[in-house]
């Protein structure tokens, strides 16, 4: 499929081979791809980066005496969607592949290894195994070793703009790319998208809703919350976040379970069918009249149990579908304003609101945005920030820019801008009031509903 879109994207494009300067991959991060010593794939059944079947020896490690000490040396608590802990289960549950292992790289860095020959990984995703030292970059032996793991089984850690080689003659004879084009480390998706949005120095934050729901600060050093998560960025910096696994795939999974209807009212006016339920939501008033949507399909990661569910409170016949859709919006957006609660009261205080990925093609879900958060939400031309991000980290190694942050202030261009409407703040108030309320109170209804005979 990768040699099939760098054909399509280059025709397209119209370039021919020698034009492409420099290529940068980003992908899907914290997946656990394990390459024997031939570079053959072992499995693919790869666990995703929001698959969590790890969560019980999460809760194993976390009452290890070493368990501290770790938190500080990687800047992270440990939860199942770090890849360190999907190494582990495999170890575990998976042992043949585990052994046949030789290195554990990440989806990006296998297209990466495919297109090169080179085993690499870069900071951004390092930091998300929850094995990297986060002082020195460098992975970090005892806490590998706390695992149970092989270092040796880790690929060596470059910056995400360093050039780790270049395209291999087979790789140019199935791609259609010049032999010798440099590739370089790339990042995950997520710092991509980060990258692009411009969120290079302190005071602005990104919310990005795509499959699922992230909240973003830029800061010089990990931040020491236990309900944040830290991953370097993909230029100098590092990335304190919060996220709900389930962001624009709450509405993906109730369109497609409960709107056929809709689909297909879209499909005879000829318009998208998110549109359509924008519209429908719209009519209904800020509020989702007392609906609450707890946006947890998959669980959570730092700010409540992984055994979580996704679930609608105050549900009554008045409700229907734009009421539902609006109040999937807005409990995607009450859930990450508990991150940005925390942010702040952790003296990093945001001043504007970048919305990227799919949600930003709604303009009602940023406005919602900006009336829940009461900052300013600006969007951008191209909401889709991930393939910018990593072009531009391609730029850096191939000389166009001198850093990622120039790169990105190169290519930034601001949409549109929408401002938070005061006369909201005290409803959006009491029902963030009642969400967090709610979420406290079914923490232990869930463990004890994953725990049915």
């Amino acid at each position: 499929h990768t040699v099939e879109c760098i054909r399509e994207v280059m025709a397209t494009a119209q370039v021919a081979p020698g034009e492409i300067l420099g290529i940068g991959v980003g992908g899907q991060m914290h997946g656990a791809v394990p390459l024997a010593d031939d570079g053959m794939l072992l499995s693919h059944g790869v666990q995703l980066w929001c698959d969590k079947r790890g969560a019980d020896l999460v809760d194993a490690f976390d009452q290890m005496p070493e368990a501290e000490a770790a938190y500080h040396r990687t800047g992270n608590p440990p939860v199942a969607n770090w890849t360190g802990f999907k190494m582990q289960w495999m170890l575990e549950h998976q042992p043949d592949i585990y052994a046949g292992t030789w290195k554990f790289v990440v989806p990006k860095d296998y297209i990466n290894y495919r297109l090169t020959d080179v085993v690499s990984i870069d900071e951004s995703e390092a930091s998300g195994f929850f094995l990297m030292d986060a002082a020195t970059g460098d992975w970090a032996a005892d806490v590998v070793g706390a695992l149970g793991l092989d270092a040796e089984k880790l690929p060596p850690i470059r910056r995400s703009s360093d050039v780790i080689g270049g395209v291999t003659p087979g790789a140019a004879a199935a791609s259609g790319l010049a032999e010798g084009t440099p590739v370089v480390a790339g990042g995950g998706d997520m710092l991509c998208m980060l990258l692009a949005a411009g969120l290079t120095e302190p005071g602005a934050a990104s919310d990005i809703t795509g499959t699922s729901g992230i909240f973003s600060v830029f800061t010089d050093r990990p931040v020491f919350d236990p309900r944040l998560m830290n991953l370097h960025h993909v230029t100098d910096g590092w990335v304190p976040f919060g996220i709900t696994d389930s962001g624009g795939v709450s509405l993906k999974w109730f369109k497609d379970a409960c709107c056929r209807h809709e689909v297909d009212e879209a499909a005879r006016r000829g318009i998208k069918v998110y549109d359509l339920l924008s519209e429908m939501a719209a009519q209904t008033p800020p509020g989702a009249e007392g609906l609450l949507f707890f946006p947890y399909l998959m669980g959570e990661r730092t700010l409540g149990t992984p055994h979580a569910r996704a679930t609608f409170f105050g549900l009554t016949p008045r409700h229907g579908v734009g009421a539902m859709v609006r109040a999937i919006m807005e409990g995607v957006t009450y859930e990450l304003r508990r991150t940005l609660t925390i942010v702040e009261e952790a003296g990093h205080p945001v001043n504007v609101i970048y919305h990227s990925g799919g949600g930003a093609y709604s303009d009602l879900w940023s406005q919602i945005k900006a009336d829940i958060y009461q900052k300013p939400v600006a969007t951008f031309q191209n909401a889709e920030g991930g393939l910018l991000g990593a072009a531009i980290l391609a730029g850096v190694g191939a000389g166009i820019y001198a850093d990622p942050a120039e790169g990105a202030a190169r290519c930034l261009k601001l949409d549109k801008r929408f401002e938070p409407d005061p006369a909201l703040a005290e409803r959006y108030d009491y029902q963030f009031s009642l969400f967090q309320e709610l979420h406290d109170l079914l923490q232990e209804p869930f463990n004890r509903l994953a725990a049915m005979p």
